[in-house]
């Protein structure tokens, strides 16, 4: 746990992104302890983010920062959303991944790691990003305005304001809310699903408005809508995986969604259509989950390489 006199230089290495992976594990402990804890960590990077603005001197920035958490230490809210695990992991996400300035008043926020990382938007809306998602965002909405920009897999929870209509855009897309829950992937397909509530969805001269359980696709040029029938389309998001007789090409679809990767097969391997899984795999490395599916159809075999894996006929 963080003494009473090593607080501030903890709190001074994580804004700073010279924190240590202990460190961080130690100030999370420590902002764990109290509510008090909690609010005076949101308060202090709260400040810490306002003082980055180029009419401020940096050095007498950083002094008055200090003299501010002198008797008061610091939690992002987006840690009371994540297990503590996750939570762990997470302070060293948010030093290693790209947090800048577009321009004056716009952050980019990028996953680096496999973890999901929470950002919490300046009008309590929360954003979920999948490894190499990103996205961006004004330091504070204003003139009824609440546009962002987003890249890769990242799920959406919209907080209701009907005065200010919220609006995602990507290169191919363009999503506006009034209050709801939706996923938008960019990585592999275009698509968004609708967890909760409706959004409209436009693409070039095309619109639609799709409700809770569909999904628009955006493929050769064309907005598709239909009803969701992907079990495991939010699976990288919570963490759980289902299978009931699902046949192996399937399986790896939802694999490759769930850990961002890729699946190429031996010429050995040409009959995994005759194989079928059940079973549920939660919280597992890829790794895991692999060697899971082995030992229930143990004709298959798995490579790691990186992002990809190898499929093989062990017979």
């Amino acid at each position: 746990m963080i003494q009473k006199m090593n607080t501030n230089e903890y709190i001074d290495k994580y804004l700073t992104g010279q924190i240590t992976d202990e460190e961080s594990a130690q100030l999370l402990d420590w902002v764990k302890e109290s509510a008090e804890h909690k609010k005076e960590f949101d308060d202090a990077c709260r400040l810490w983010y306002l003082l980055q603005s180029d009419k401020f001197n940096s050095d007498k920035a950083f002094e008055e920062f200090k003299q501010k958490t002198k008797k008061k230490s610091i939690i992002i809210p987006l840690w009371q959303k994540i297990s503590a695990v996750a939570a762990v992991a997470l302070i060293a996400i948010v030093s290693l991944s790209i947090l800048s300035k577009t321009d004056v008043n716009t952050i980019t926020i990028q996953n680096t790691e496999m973890a999901v990382q929470t950002v919490s938007l300046p009008d309590g809306s929360t954003i979920y990003l999948q490894k190499d998602a990103s996205v961006t965002y004004p330091e504070k909405f204003e003139n009824g305005s609440r546009t962002i920009s987003a890249t890769g897999n990242i799920f959406c929870e919209i907080f209701h304001n009907e005065s200010a209509p919220f609006s995602l855009t990507d290169n191919d897309l363009h999503i506006t809310v009034l209050g709801t829950s939706f996923q938008v992937n960019t990585h592999d397909s275009v698509f968004v699903f609708v967890e909760t509530g409706k959004v409209r969805v436009s693409a070039g001269e095309q619109n639609a408005v799709i409700t809770a359980g569909e999904r628009a696709d955006w493929n050769n040029k064309k907005l598709i809508c239909s009803k969701n029938t992907e079990v495991n389309l939010l699976s990288w998001k919570t963490g759980v995986l289902k299978f009931d007789n699902t046949d192996l090409q399937s399986v790896f679809t939802d694999l490759s969604r769930h850990y961002n990767c890729t699946f190429s097969y031996t010429k050995k391997c040409s009959d995994i259509q005759n194989y079928k899984l059940t079973g549920t795999y939660q919280d597992l490395s890829l790794e895991q989950t692999l060697q899971m599916i082995e030992l229930a159809i143990p004709d298959i075999h798995y490579d790691v390489n990186g992002s990809e894996v190898v499929v093989s006929n062990s017979k």
